[in-house]
């Protein structure tokens, strides 16, 4: 199941879950929170079905005991709890632990996504929730691991949508040698903002914020 969760849900998404602790007992609650935390935000009460909710409860719920404890219950019930934060884990992340720390639990970028990102010289490793987002309305605009590489044309600057547009057609004119980058007439009379217009809906350009004022361009394939 593919998740596209919101800007404000993202911010408040579990993404790390637990740290420094293999000890069931330790993880069981933890990932329960984080599964319910999940459940809120995708709207899905579901998430949890009634009989790990049941052994969640009897393990380490507010009324448990030493004596409820099973070790083989309670592997089945973590496992229960890692495959529905899975399930909830943002399109193109999974959960699990992270490489080079198997105590360190939560939501990672997936492999082919890293290695997208990281040929285009992206920081892989930034906000994982900001990384969600760009990585929501690539999808949306159909672009996927798959094709990132060859729909990826460059970066832009600008303080907004249109400015980093008219930055972008400016550029690319440049480097087609339809002018020669210096603004000397007839090139400072240029309509960049009606140029980039014809870009984005005559061949499919779009832009994508990165941080601040830099944007990523992508062209249709």
């Amino acid at each position: 199941m593919t998740n596209h969760y919101t800007c404000d849900q993202l911010d408040g998404f579990p993404w790390i879950v637990s740290t420094a602790t293999l000890r069931p007992e330790d993880l069981l609650p933890k990932f329960w929170a984080a599964a319910e935390t999940c459940a809120v935000l995708l709207d899905r009460p579901q998430l949890l079905n009634p009989g790990t909710l049941n052994s969640l409860t009897k393990l380490v719920g507010e009324d448990s005991s030493e004596s409820d404890w099973d070790d083989n219950e309670a592997s089945e019930t973590l496992q229960d709890l890692f495959n529905a934060l899975n399930d909830a884990a943002p399109s193109a992340f999974s959960f699990g632990s992270q490489e080079g720390d198997g105590a360190c639990f939560g939501f990672w970028l997936d492999a082919d996504w890293l290695e997208a990102l990281e040929h285009c010289g992206w920081a892989a490793d930034s906000d994982p929730a900001a990384l969600a987002d760009v990585i929501r309305e690539l999808e949306q605009d159909g672009i996927d691991c798959d094709n990132f590489s060859d729909a990826y044309c460059g970066e832009a600057e600008g303080y907004n949508e249109e400015a980093a547009g008219s930055d972008y057609a400016a550029q690319l004119a440049e480097a087609i040698g339809a002018w020669d980058g210096k603004a000397s007439w007839p090139a400072s009379c240029i309509d960049w903002d009606a140029a980039w217009r014809e870009l984005e809906i005559g061949d499919g350009y779009r832009l994508h914020r990165i941080s601040g004022e830099t944007w990523a361009v992508f062209r249709s394939v």
